[in-house]
């Protein structure tokens, strides 16, 4: 697991904060059938619309510390005010709290707000989730943790955030780092939202 999550943090650093993200290809890896009640029952924070109102359905895969998973997660807010509910999968592996951030999403008895509240106080100077962490992490986040990290390996994907979205014919895919503006209402089956945050102006 170790020699694992030492190509993980290698996976992600390549992504590193003002290089280009990784993009979907022309055609969608599409995962095998099996993937989406495991990804139901993966450990989560749920954002966005309920209910009725739930128009489209993303997973991501995500640390709390990721720089990349705060832009995707900026990037979506216009849609989840749309329809959109995300099922942020964390995990912690980038930094040394990052574990501990990612118990204390899933420890929250209001995992949602938390979660606003790691990614609005979010530190893009030192790449830094704006939440304290757990510290010791609890037995039962640890186990909550590392289930999550065991899927994302099972699944063969390599880095965060990874989005996991359905296609065509109901199937899911997924794609790697931060996909361009232009891409989200083809991703999302959504209409196009404005995105104004200034930072990411340079991935439209």
């Amino acid at each position: 697991m170790k020699k694992w999550i030492y190509s993980l943090i290698a996976a992600s650093a390549l992504s590193a904060w003002g290089s280009a993200p990784v993009m979907a290809a022309d055609e969608p890896a599409w995962l095998p059938a099996s993937a989406a009640p495991r990804l139901q029952e993966a450990s989560a924070i749920v954002e966005g619309a309920s209910g009725a109102n739930v128009k489209s359905t993303l997973y991501v895969f995500m640390d709390p510390n990721c720089i990349f998973c705060h832009l995707v997660w900026k990037a979506l807010q216009p849609y989840e005010a749309a329809g959109l509910q995300v099922h942020w999968i964390p995990m912690g592996f980038l930094k040394p709290d990052s574990a501990g951030k990612a118990a204390a999403l899933l420890q929250s008895k209001n995992r949602a707000a938390l979660l606003k509240e790691l990614e609005t106080h979010y530190s893009e100077k030192d790449e830094s989730g704006g939440i304290a962490p757990l510290a010791p992490v609890p037995a039962s986040a640890q186990t909550q943790i590392d289930r999550n990290m065991q899927l994302f390996q099972d699944l063969g994907f390599e880095g965060t955030p990874t989005i996991i979205y359905q296609g065509s014919g109901g199937r899911w895919a997924d794609l790697d780092g931060l996909p361009k503006l232009g891409m989200l209402p083809g991703i999302l089956n959504l209409p196009a939202q404005p995105v104004t945050a200034p930072e990411l102006q340079k991935y439209r």
